[in-house]
């Protein structure tokens, strides 16, 4: 059964569904779609008011957004959209399915986030070292070595040398740049796009404390957020946050909600599915050439501390394995973080601020993460380590990249012939691990017809 809108439409006897799905976790530079073959569905009375009597001239261009939804035995196999390509009384009306991950925020998907309007947070006085919303850090505003805030000017304006310097209890005179929430800025995010958001990323003790750095400076009036945030698409925001505690993504674009856990803890989970029945004899075997991981994480040219990328933000490159696969996959991360002054345990840096005094407003600054500690010694501080994490690659590659690290190591490609039931379909999760004949494998892709009469083939990744 197909439906359309939540409308049953009429289908040709003996139709098939023919589905070619992906692993969305695999891959860091994008979410890969899944994508399927439908038939044609007939131009009768029923179908038309469904499409809206699309195939005739006078209809004009107006199409409703489709939502599909595919049902056999009493299963929802896959929902998604469908896209009209051809409407006729004769052809009936034709289309593909999709996920539209490429719409999932609407009209917001393209924009910069630095052009979308996040709203302004008003500053009350005295200024607060952090403002909190609904548990969740909605702004801080640690402080900052960074003598060359300035440029050469910051005598003349008495300049400490910190931002947001904090004495006595009480913010004194000089740069206040606001630092705000990782966590709330993906909230905020998901109310402007009428999307929701939740996840292990939320609850998480140190993760959910990340902060956004940058070298804004905030002047006078209400604080307007977006002026403080990177200027990437919400979903190159995503990706490039992904990447740092190497997070698994969950989209269901029909239910506009978006999951954000950790991938290492499903690397990390019991398999609990036994496909041993369902896997036929035979298979082909390919060897993973790149067994090495590489982070490499981009540095601010403008930080005079950082752009030589001194030893804490070295990339990582993982130990080589016996044998002779010894390539490299590389994954390279937009977000880096600050260095940490020894003497004050502060965070630290040396680049100029943008901000309108000595006509410093075109400065510019790459976006970078801090985790946020509160007030530590009388001082608001947000520094790159936090409890067990810190945001240097090396310190990730034991801790939230350790298992796919490993994982690379020992992977290996398996193409295999299944025997499926709709019943295994509707409930494919591709984080979870299957095993067949002793080996735990991940589901990298499957190729599967509904109704099912034959085998599905499928490409699993072995050494799990």
């Amino acid at each position: 059964m197909i439906r359309i809108n939540g409308q049953e439409v009429y289908t040709p006897p003996g139709h098939k569904i023919h589905y070619a799905l992906v692993n969305p976790y695999l891959v860091y530079d994008s979410v890969p779609g899944n994508q399927a073959q439908l038939p044609a569905l007939p131009a009768v009375r029923h179908n038309r008011a469904i499409f809206s009597y699309y195939e005739e001239p006078q209809a004009g261009a107006y199409l409703p957004e489709l939502e599909f939804q595919h049902f056999y035995g009493g299963e929802l196999i896959r929902e998604g959209y469908l896209i009209l390509t051809e409407a006729s009384e004769m052809g009936g009306y034709k289309g593909t399915y999709t996920d539209r991950l490429g719409l999932f925020f609407g009209a917001y998907q393209n924009l910069s986030m630095q052009e979308i309007d996040f709203g302004t947070i008003e500053a009350p006085t005295p200024l607060p070292v952090v403002i909190v919303d609904e548990g969740m850090i909605c702004v801080c505003f640690p402080t900052i070595l960074n003598e060359a805030f300035y440029g050469t000017n910051g005598a003349s304006v008495s300049y400490s040398g910190r931002v947001n310097d904090y004495q006595a209890g009480a913010y004194v005179t000089g740069p206040k740049v606001p630092h705000f929430g990782v966590a709330w800025i993906l909230k905020k995010m998901a109310e402007l796009t009428d999307t929701t958001v939740d996840g292990d990323f939320f609850e998480h003790p140190e993760w959910s404390q990340l902060v956004l750095a940058n070298m804004r400076a905030w002047e006078a009036g209400p604080i307007d957020i977006s002026n403080h945030l990177p200027p990437w698409t919400i979903g190159q925001f995503l990706l490039e946050l992904r990447k740092v505690p190497n997070l698994k993504l969950s989209f269901n674009p029909v239910k506009k909600h978006l999951r954000i856990d950790f991938w290492e803890n499903d690397l990390l989970a019991e398999t609990t599915r036994n496909w041993t029945g369902r896997a036929l004899l035979g298979e082909t075997k390919t060897p993973e050439p790149n067994n090495r991981i590489q982070l490499v994480m981009a540095v601010d040219g403008s930080d005079a501390l950082a752009k030589d990328k001194p030893v804490p933000l070295a990339d990582y490159i993982s130990p080589e394995v016996p044998g002779g696969k010894n390539g490299i996959a590389k994954v390279e991360m937009k977000f880096s973080t600050l260095l940490t002054d020894t003497g004050t345990g502060l965070a630290m840096c040396r680049q100029e601020g943008q901000t309108s005094q000595f006509a410093q407003d075109a400065k510019t600054w790459d976006p970078r993460l801090l985790f946020w500690h509160g007030l530590v010694g009388g001082v608001p501080k947000a520094t790159n380590t936090l409890g067990d994490y810190s945001l240097f690659p090396a310190v990730l590659a034991t801790t939230t990249w350790k298992e796919t690290i490993a994982l690379r190591k020992r992977m290996f490609y398996l193409q295999k012939s299944l025997v499926l039931s709709e019943t295994d379909l509707a409930r494919l999760d591709f984080a979870k691990k299957i095993h067949i004949e002793g080996v735990d494998y991940l589901l990298a892709q499957l190729n599967i017809t509904v109704p099912i009469r034959d085998k599905a083939t499928a490409l699993l990744i072995g050494g799990v």
